[in-house]
């Protein structure tokens, strides 16, 4: 309005009074305009003026050749300062509440010119004054909370970087400050200014700034990568269709891929892997003439357990396969395709019993493990209390069960010694079994994260020792090792547990090139594959498997290495079943159809996992299927295709859908261009060839 009223007599005196005037005033603009002409008194003031002194004193004033006169702006200021004390008693309470502290008016002057962050907050220019003026804000009345600065709302200046409007209540009025009675308009609106050059406005009484605090410094944390749009774009080096992976996004397989060269603290990462099989081999056990320990042990089908544990393993080697495990599909991808651990797997490597019932058990109360363990243990119920108490849970220590297997059977001894009858014998005696197979399986098939305590709930499959062969113990540690792979495969876990020789031996079983290992001297043919074996350390980290498996060759894995091995332990129906096993309320998938190499058969596409593993099956209808469907599960001759010729072999299109739904390499350097195929295939093609011209 001032411009508009500059502009009417003489533009150009108006333009040399707008530049030498007006803009040195700017800040006390700011001011006014905050006070008066947000409130429309501006055009109140310009009418009592001329009503007072009439139009031609207003256009003598606009006409004067001395703009740049200080006493013309003092007397300016005066005329100012009398009008605003007029107001002041006109309006009273209406404009006292508008009246803020001056450091708050310069407070909102200054958020409304420095820059702003994301979603209009208020970037770190001047951050020090606004924590000072936040700290000596009036406190607004009613409330009982402690409430900090209203955040400026509206459109952004896309030059200042600011807001050009006031914040506004739901009303659409802007929010007043509190009431400050100490705060003189006249002192703040009236100071006197030098109409010179342009000058950064100077305060009335020098500030004393507190002394600023440091900032306080966060974890650098890592840039984040751009979001990815996976259903068009897919994932680097695969997969590009997401129809097989649907998780693939929470894979660990994701930062790897992504990691720089130097990035050792992704490319060297090592996974924890907690196993208790060397506890096994060192607790010392009966001589095998004593029958009263080994024929329920053997009968059990648990025997071969004392016998399959390795006391070094490779966690390198392991954490590489465990980086490539799906969940989706239960398998291990590899520039090779898919490979699995199945039932035959199980049955080979262990001599577990694949059939049989599911574990059925459920979560165990305190007091129901305190029973157990009182009746089959022998176990004080204070002792017992403790020990749940220190574990945290209804446990025992592996140290505790160790204990209870000597002491029970050296009181065995000393009943025989004393001459006692024969069931106080017995007593003691299925008390040690009982201990030893709990140690046994909680150290092997269920081994935890904890690696020093045995769930107890395990304890209720060897009440009656001449039943323990009716469970499934082979699917049970099937089950339980895929559901630690399912874990360990997401990118932010750090622990493996499960059965690790149990996996050791699977590797060294299909890739004996891989890792360092030495055949033992005791094993003989009818023993389990894994007591065949005993690996050496190997490497700590995973990167130097990594790559070996990115540039894997079809020669260097075995698909079916039981061959030899089928005279003690043959390919029975139960490793052809496909769907859901379970132990306890864990499940995990079984399916043969996508490892058919594994048996022999040349591999095609397979089905959709949810075909064969319907999703949310429960629990006793998984148990149904098993023991009453098992042959309407099991993959037929028409599903299993034709035999292979190598064991390589697939149908034509199923390496490049591989490439497509999954990611055959994990690191891009390392990636060959196309699927591997192994150095004798050119003498495999002018075979065929001859034999196509003799023809």
């Amino acid at each position: 309005m001032i411009i508009f009223w500059l502009t009417i007599p003489d533009f150009g005196r108006a333009s040399y009074v707008y530049n030498n005037l007006i803009r040195s005033m700017k800040p006390k603009i700011d001011t006014w305009r905050k006070c008066f002409v947000e409130e429309d008194n501006f055009l109140m003031h310009v009418e009592k003026y001329m009503k007072e002194n009439g139009s031609e004193a207003l256009e003598k004033f606009i006409a004067s050749k001395n703009t740049m006169c200080w006493n013309n702006a003092k007397m300016t200021n005066e005329i100012i300062a009398t009008d605003n004390k007029e107001v002041l008693k006109t309006n009273g309470i209406r404009l006292q509440p508008e009246h803020k502290d001056i450091t708050f008016l310069i407070k909102i002057n200054m958020e409304e010119n420095v820059g702003r962050g994301r979603h209009g907050k208020p970037s770190n220019a001047n951050a020090s004054a606004r924590r000072e003026l936040a700290a000596n804000r009036p406190a607004k009345r009613g409330r009982s909370k402690q409430q900090g600065p209203i955040p400026a709302r509206g459109t952004y200046d896309a030059e200042a970087g600011g807001s050009r409007t006031r914040t506004r209540s739901r009303l659409g009025q802007a929010q007043n400050a509190a009431e400050d009675d100490d705060f003189d308009a006249d002192q703040f609106l009236n100071q006197d200014a030098e109409y010179g050059e342009p000058e950064e406005p100077q305060p009335d009484e020098p500030q004393i700034e507190e002394p600023q605090q440091p900032p306080r410094r966060r974890p650098q944390q890592r840039p984040r990568q751009p979001r990815r749009d996976a259903a068009n774009e897919g994932y680097g080096g695969g997969p590009s269709d997401m129809s097989l992976l649907t998780q693939y996004g929470n894979h660990r397989a994701v930062p790897i891929w992504d990691a720089e060269p130097d990035d050792h603290e992704v490319l060297k990462r090592t996974l924890r892997c907690q196993d208790s099989g060397k506890k096994v081999i060192n607790i010392v056990k009966p001589p095998r003439s004593e029958r009263w320990f080994w024929d329920p042990i053997e009968a059990s089908g648990l025997e071969p357990l004392t016998r399959v544990n390795f006391s070094v393993l490779d966690y390198g080697v392991i954490w590489a396969f465990v980086e490539r495990w799906h969940p989706e599909t239960s398998t291990f991808h590899l520039p090779l395709g898919e490979l699995g651990i199945t039932l035959d797997d199980v049955q080979c490597l262990l001599h577990l019993p694949i059939q049989g019932k599911f574990l059925n058990h459920t979560k165990m109360s305190r007091g129901e493990g305190a029973d157990m363990v009182s009746s089959y243990l022998g176990v004080e119920r204070e002792e017992i209390d403790m020990t749940f108490a220190e574990t945290n849970g209804v446990h025992l220590k592996h140290s505790t069960l160790q204990t209870l297997y000597t002491t029970n059977q050296t009181s065995a001894e000393r009943a025989i010694a004393e001459n006692k009858p024969a069931h106080v014998v017995r007593l003691y005696r299925e008390r040690s079994v009982r201990a030893f197979m709990l140690h046994l399986v909680c150290c092997t098939i269920f081994s935890n994260k904890s690696s020093y305590y045995a769930d107890v709930v395990y304890l209720q499959y060897f009440q009656d020792l001449s039943c323990v062969h009716e469970w499934n113990w082979g699917a049970a540690a099937l089950v339980h090792l895929q559901h630690y792979l399912d874990h360990g495969s997401a990118v932010s876990t750090t622990q493996m547990a499960g059965y690790m020789s149990f996996l050791q031996g699977w590797i060294i079983a299909h890739f004996p090139r891989l890792s360092v290992w030495v055949e033992a001297s005791r094993y003989t043919a009818n023993m389990p594959l894994n007591s065949k074996v005993v690996p050496g350390q190997g490497h700590k980290d995973a990167a130097g498997y990594r790559s070996s498996l990115d540039n894997i060759q079809t020669y260097d894995c075995v698909f079916s290495p039981y061959d030899a091995h089928r005279q003690v332990r043959p390919l029975i129906n139960a490793c052809w079943f496909s769907g859901w096993l379970r132990c306890g309320k864990l499940k995990a998938k079984h399916l043969p159809e996508r490892v058919l190499r594994q048996f022999q058969h040349v591999q095609g596409i397979p089905r959709n996992p949810s075909m064969s593993a319907t999703p949310g099956m429960n629990l006793c209808k998984i148990d149904r299927v098993f023991t009453e469907e098992l042959e309407l599960r099991m993959i037929d001759e028409e599903m299993r295709g034709r035999p292979v010729t190598s064991p390589w072999d697939t149908e034509p299109g199923y390496m490049s859908w591989f490439y497509r739904v999954s990611h055959p390499v994990m690191r891009p350097v390392q990636a060959p261009e196309s699927p591997p195929r192994p150095p004798n295939l050119e003498v495999l093609i002018e075979a065929a060839k001859q034999e196509m011209t003799l023809i």
